[in-house]
């Protein structure tokens, strides 16, 4: 099987506590994975390691064939290595339009004599605008196109943030910290449904973090369970739900 993120070993530490022990995912390339597991597994902290909010203690990260266990965030990111977050980051004074075309990066008027060279830029902004515009009107925004953060509902703030990890040219993997939470159970298949949509139709690759697993296992490809700081199943999303000590993880032991 193809995989474009392999995790091998991680460790992470917060003082005593072991948050990563050991973890091993491979996240196969073209798929939805599902990351499953009780509050406190770990879940949010391979995000975050992954991702290079934080840096592991052991463990390598290797992504679309390159170890970037050491690249900072923003370099993961320009290498197609994308994320949103359980509780959306918008930027509160810029509207749904301005939020989601902010995302694309290598603007070739940002340096200090190219800024002011209309010619250099004019192309890349159009081409920018467009996209912005066809991503909201794919997540049903484009007739709130003007209005910002604080005057959408919450449903419609985690759509603009997946208008938002579709925005970068080339979004390889896309990870998603629980992109349903707090919203009905009628929004989160739809929301589901984008990104199904995301994988058939553009081959981008998610791996998503949720807890409303009786909807994201309609949707999912494979799925990973942790508990403790470790991986203790792995396989197609039912089978997972069913094993023994996935149940009992959610159980309390």
């Amino acid at each position: 099987m193809d995989y474009i993120l392999e995790a091998h070993d991680l460790v992470k530490k917060f003082g005593e506590l072991r948050a990563l022990d050991g973890v091993t995912i491979r996240v196969p390339r073209g798929m939805v994975t599902l990351l499953i597991g009780p509050n406190g597994s770990g879940k949010t902290t391979f995000i975050n390691t992954v991702s290079g909010v934080y840096k592991p203690d052991a463990g390598r990260v290797i992504f679309d064939g390159e170890d970037i266990t050491d690249l900072p965030p923003h370099e993961r990111f320009r290498k197609g290595l994308v994320r949103s977050f359980q509780v959306p980051r918008l930027f509160t004074g810029l509207t749904v339009l301005e939020n989601t075309a902010f995302a694309r990066y290598g603007n070739p008027g940002e340096g200090v004599i190219s800024g002011i060279l209309k010619k250099i830029w004019l192309g890349f902004e159009t081409q920018t605008v467009r996209k912005a515009v066809r991503l909201i009107s794919f997540t049903k925004l484009r007739h709130l196109w003007d209005k910002r953060p604080g005057e959408l509902s919450g449903g419609q703030m985690k759509l603009l943030e997946v208008s938002r990890v579709m925005m970068p040219d080339q979004p390889k993997l896309v990870l998603m910290d629980e992109p349903t939470s707090g919203v009905f159970p009628s929004l989160a298949h739809e929301i589901f449904r984008y990104i199904r949509r995301l994988r058939e139709e553009y081959g981008m690759t998610f791996l998503i973090v949720e807890h409303r697993l009786d909807i994201a296992v309609e949707y999912a490809d494979y799925a990973y369970a942790m508990a403790y700081g470790k991986v203790v199943a792995e396989g197609k999303p039912r089978e997972v739900l069913e094993n023994p000590k996935v149940i009992e993880s959610y159980l309390g032991g």
